[in-house]
């Protein structure tokens, strides 16, 4: 049985792209094989916890203003976008303190459920995602 042009044409793109597809493969393999995970060095003390958790909590009005103004009406999207803020704020204090992400995640936490009120009253619970409002 003989090949047409067409399906020795539709052969070669095949596997043209299987080609590709196993060299992508291959640089993401070798890439993850070679990459170097960076460790920090230190752990946060519980005077350091202390701080960090006020700083956010003080830092937390303006972010939610942020968000509030970024998307009024729209509460699901306010608490996402106030979520990348916090999130983008964590990275660069971890980093800054060469501290694990999850030790400022803690400090903030442990502030957030301390017993001290805290001005204005933090919100430490999720929006509902209803369907976002027409903006004009």
């Amino acid at each position: 049985m003989t090949m047409t042009t067409t399906q020795a044409r539709w052969r070669r793109v095949a596997v043209s792209g299987w080609m590709a597809l196993a060299l992508c493969g291959g640089v993401a393999v070798a890439r993850a094989v070679t990459s170097e995970v960076r460790t920090p060095s230190r752990r946060l003390s519980a005077e350091e916890r202390v701080l960090v958790g006020r700083a956010a909590a003080e830092a937390e009005p303006h972010w939610r203003r942020r968000s509030m103004h970024s998307f009024p009406g729209d509460h699901w999207s306010q608490d996402d976008d106030f979520g990348a803020s916090e999130r983008g704020w964590v990275m660069n204090e971890a980093r800054r303190r060469d501290v694990p992400v999850t030790d400022v995640f803690d400090a903030i936490d442990t502030e957030l459920r301390s017993a001290a009120p805290i001005l204005p009253p933090r919100k430490a619970s999720a929006s509902p995602c209803k369907p976002r409002p027409f903006y004009d």
